[in-house]
């Protein structure tokens, strides 16, 4: 009886070693989300914003009419240093209102509206969005869709059609 025990003690104990526990370092989807709409809305660390993207990020635009192939034209057209922008009334840049995620598909879906905001001395916004994140193993975007309700309208009077693939 008392070996019985013994060796059902070593066999749980056993066990309980060879059991790994999930890694402290993986994030989790919704923690990524987390992270990247805290960076987006403080508008501050364009580095810190870029990491979040794979280097073969593809961007669409669907209203403005502009799709980007790589991080390096992704952040040129980001480019958060280019023109004079200020978010009013101290806002974050923009409000999520509703967030889908989507764990075994890797994908992030934000609903939300972009703030009244100053950009080159033109008063624009709010405008609301639905953007489409897609990650891949290792956890950067590679795939972003965004619509965004620009108005005025005549920031897509020129705007390309997405919908014809080249």
């Amino acid at each position: 009886m008392l070996r019985n025990l013994c060796l059902s003690t070593l066999l749980v104990f056993l066990c309980a070693c060879n059991a790994t526990p999930k890694s402290e370092s993986a994030i989790t989807l919704s923690e990524v989300a987390k992270q990247y709409v805290t960076t987006y809305q403080k508008r501050e660390n364009f580095d810190e914003f870029l990491s979040y993207y794979d280097e073969n990020v593809v961007l669409e635009d669907m209203l403005y009419g502009i799709r980007v192939n790589n991080k390096r034209e992704f952040a040129e057209f980001f480019n958060w240093a280019a023109g004079d922008f200020k978010v009013l009334n101290n806002a974050p840049t923009f409000v999520v209102t509703q967030q889908v995620i989507d764990e075994q598909q890797k994908t992030i879906v934000l609903y939300g509206s972009f703030n009244p905001f100053v950009y080159n001395t033109n008063q624009l916004g709010p405008w609301r969005f639905t953007t489409l994140l897609k990650l891949n193993e290792d956890g950067l975007i590679y795939y972003q869709q965004d619509w965004i309700n620009y108005f005025p309208r005549s920031f897509i009077n020129e705007a390309s059609n997405l919908n014809i693939k080249p």
